[in-house]
């Protein structure tokens, strides 16, 4: 009798911890059935259809990292003979700029700063650094690479573009950016007076700095090099090939909303078309651990511009993943300074007269 009434009563708690489980089922799959829908439908339609949601994630200027940046007093982020000053652009833009002086310079002129302005026709060689998105001019990995550049006895010039740093808060564009790089070569090219003037670009930087070199080669004026640290071919392979957009990529609808309107929305960045007809040496540097562009991309690059570019020089230079040097970190090789300067002397003779 006992084990019939112990049935009798397990019967219901069965039946209730079934439907329990049925319910949870349900529930779970109205949950997962409601991330699919935003991850591939909502997210991508929003994308398409907001402009300003394609700029902000291409170019995360909003970003900024470190948050609160006294920009006036470099030496606080651990850079010795810096100045800080401000150029207007043709646009009435206003552009944040440190001028990093070179090791051997430090001792004279350090602590005179009326002097960095003509010192950049000292002739000490001039590089131009323009960075990736997100961020400002005072990142650590950026300080990192100033002290490479300023041990190997360089100016440095680290701008921030239009709504980036401390520079004018306005919309950003790919236009504005590459106004931004040209007007900084122009500023420098004035105060230069014939002294080597390169370009550094890192990530979406070099994009920028591919299109606005390229356009000032067009007006005269010719950059003695220019360095593409982690590259990419153009922003829409980029697209394709960047971590979170992995997912949809297998989506026939992928380049209807996602390729297609950045394209419409004037964000381009072509560095093959850009680089192809110029005249100026290029030295790629791309980490094959790069998790966020490939160094297939950049190494794709550099077969594009040995065909295209005819007796010019062309470099590049792959890290091993063993160094893990990623995206950032390119800056921590030993052999960085040598590497660099090497391209700079066998550069600075290597123009049209």
């Amino acid at each position: 009798m006992a084990p019939c009434m112990c049935f009798s009563f397990m019967k219901p708690v069965m039946i209730f911890l079934l439907i329990c489980v049925f319910a949870i089922c349900c529930i779970t799959s109205s949950f997962f059935a409601i991330i699919l829908f935003l991850v591939f439908i909502v997210i991508p339609i929003v994308f398409r259809y907001s402009p300003s949601l394609q700029r902000r994630m291409i170019f995360l200027n909003y970003v900024r990292m470190p948050s609160s940046v006294d920009f006036s007093h470099p030496e606080k982020y651990g850079i010795r003979g810096t100045k800080n000053f401000h150029i207007k652009t043709n646009d009435n833009m206003t552009l944040g700029v440190w001028h990093v002086l070179p090791r051997n310079l430090l001792e004279k002129y350090e602590n005179d700063n009326s002097t960095y302005e003509q010192l950049l026709s000292h002739g000490e060689p001039i590089v131009i650094y323009m960075h990736g998105n997100s961020g400002t001019r005072a990142n650590e990995r950026r300080v990192q690479l100033y002290h490479v550049l300023q041990d190997i006895n360089c100016h440095v010039i680290a701008v921030d573009y239009r709504s980036y740093g401390d520079s004018t808060d306005v919309e950003v564009s790919e236009l504005g950016v590459v106004t931004d790089a040209m007007e900084m070569f122009r500023w420098v090219h004035k105060r230069a007076n014939g002294t080597p003037i390169f370009g550094w670009s890192h990530s979406l930087g070099t994009g920028i700095g591919a299109h606005a070199y390229s356009l000032l080669e067009k007006e005269g004026l010719y950059p003695n090099g220019l360095i593409l640290e982690a590259p990419f071919t153009k922003i829409s392979d980029e697209i394709r090939e960047f971590p979170l957009t992995k997912i949809h990529r297998l989506l026939p609808w992928f380049e209807f909303f996602m390729i297609e309107p950045v394209e419409k929305n004037n964000i381009i960045f072509d560095t093959e078309t850009n680089l192809m007809n110029t005249k100026m040496p290029i030295l790629i540097l791309h980490a094959c651990d790069d998790s966020i562009i490939p160094y297939q991309l950049g190494e794709k690059l550099y077969k594009h511009l040995l065909k295209t570019r005819k007796n010019v020089t062309t470099e590049l230079v792959l890290y091993d993943k063993k160094y893990k040097y990623g995206h950032k970190h390119i800056c921590k090789d030993k052999e960085l300074g040598n590497q660099t300067r090497k391209f700079i002397n066998e550069s600075i003779n290597n123009l049209p007269q």
